[in-house]
């Protein structure tokens, strides 16, 4: 399977005349034929020893070719393939079909059913829903709005993670969510202002199901404000305050855990200086749980059975470098540290990346 998706990959470059462009709705032209080559390699590790979460390394690649045909103005076709592999394993770990339809209310809104753009898109917070799934589970199936213009961004999506048939004993899982942030323009000729709002569902059940246990609802909830200033003239460095707000709870009585609610507190500083940053910060919580978030945040340990720690205070840090060439490759590497207070230690995760998002065009039909 791992060659034969190499060879078909390779004979879309020898059989088709190609020429590059950047990876944007509006440079999909209406009736030609385009391949979307998008590509990650990564390693992801997080030097984690805690009774909240162990330590783990994801390092390996992935790529997702897709056919895109644009037969009208409103309309956008993919067909591809998602092939995730993990360095040492000598083999794909997930394989699967990408196939979507669109329909494009105009260049700034769209509705898609099928494969997702990937699971980064939504641009939710790392408490709630861990920022290493662009690498682990990027390819998502199911729905999803999108819309996005210079003030507002909104993405309303449900992705199916496990679908059963009657009598099958595992349980079906979905996710669904909401991300909205506004911006605004420039306030006074010194700051701007964003206001997010996040809201995601985590469901475990399905009726037709035989698997034991009962129905899991999780709510996962987060809004803040975040204030950057330009510090020089050309806008080159920005720095400022973020405090965000956090809510977890179980809509169901039967959470393993035992916690029906929780809530926390995650403030920070941050700085920006042309494509590196830096954010130092304080997370606060108490009972805290986010089925699809990152556990270091969480009051449920992820190994040790039915430990759960309330009370969480951490102070949070990150470095990052981000360059990207072009608007279609980018060099990425991060490093993350959490000093537990309470239980006095620290943990830190380091993260580098090379990622790869080009659309080029096969055949111009509508010539």
């Amino acid at each position: 399977m791992r060659y034969s998706g190499m060879l078909i990959l390779n004979l879309f470059f020898i059989v088709f005349p190609v020429s590059g462009q950047s990876n944007s709705v509006g440079s999909v032209s209406e009736g030609d034929l385009y391949l979307n080559f998008r590509n990650t390699n990564f390693v992801k590790n997080n030097e984690y020893s805690n009774p909240i979460i162990e330590g783990y390394t994801l390092i390996g690649y992935f790529i997702q070719p897709e056919i895109v045909y644009r037969p009208s103005k409103k309309t956008g076709l993919r067909l591809g393939a998602h092939l995730l592999s993990y360095s040492g394993t000598n083999k794909f770990s997930l394989v699967k079909p990408v196939f979507s339809t669109s329909w494009h209310f105009s260049e700034k809104t769209r509705f898609t059913v099928g494969s997702l753009p990937g699971s980064n898109e939504h641009k939710m917070f790392d408490p709630h829903f861990n920022k290493e799934r662009i690498y682990n589970a990027f390819s998502e199936d199911g729905l999803q709005l999108m819309s996005l213009n210079d003030h507002f961004f909104s993405d309303t999506w449900l992705s199916w993670e496990n679908y059963i048939f009657k009598g099958d004993n595992e349980r079906e899982i979905f996710t669904a969510g909401e991300s909205f942030r506004y911006t605004s323009s420039e306030i006074s000729g010194l700051f701007t202002l964003e206001i997010p709002v996040q809201v995601q569902f985590k469901h475990f059940g399905g009726q037709i199901s035989d698997y034991p246990e009962h129905v899991e609802t999780y709510l996962n909830f987060a809004a803040g404000a975040k204030i950057s200033i330009a510090v020089n003239e050309t806008k080159s460095v920005t720095a400022g305050f973020e405090s965000l707000l956090f809510s977890a709870n179980c809509l169901t009585d039967n959470a393993p855990s035992g916690i029906r609610n929780g809530y926390a507190g995650w403030y920070k500083l941050f700085c920006s200086f042309r494509k590196a940053g830096i954010e130092a910060g304080y997370w606060n919580s108490h009972d805290y749980y986010a089925p699809n978030g990152n556990f270091i945040f969480g009051s449920v340990s992820d190994h040790l059975e039915n430990l759960v720690i309330s009370d969480r205070k951490l102070i949070t840090g990150s470095i990052n470098i981000r360059l990207p060439y072009s608007d279609f490759f980018e060099f990425y590497f991060g490093f993350d540290g959490y000093y537990d207070i309470n239980l006095n230690r620290f943990d830190n995760a380091m993260t580098l990346h090379l990622k790869l998002d080009k659309l080029i065009k096969i055949v111009a039909i509508n010539k």
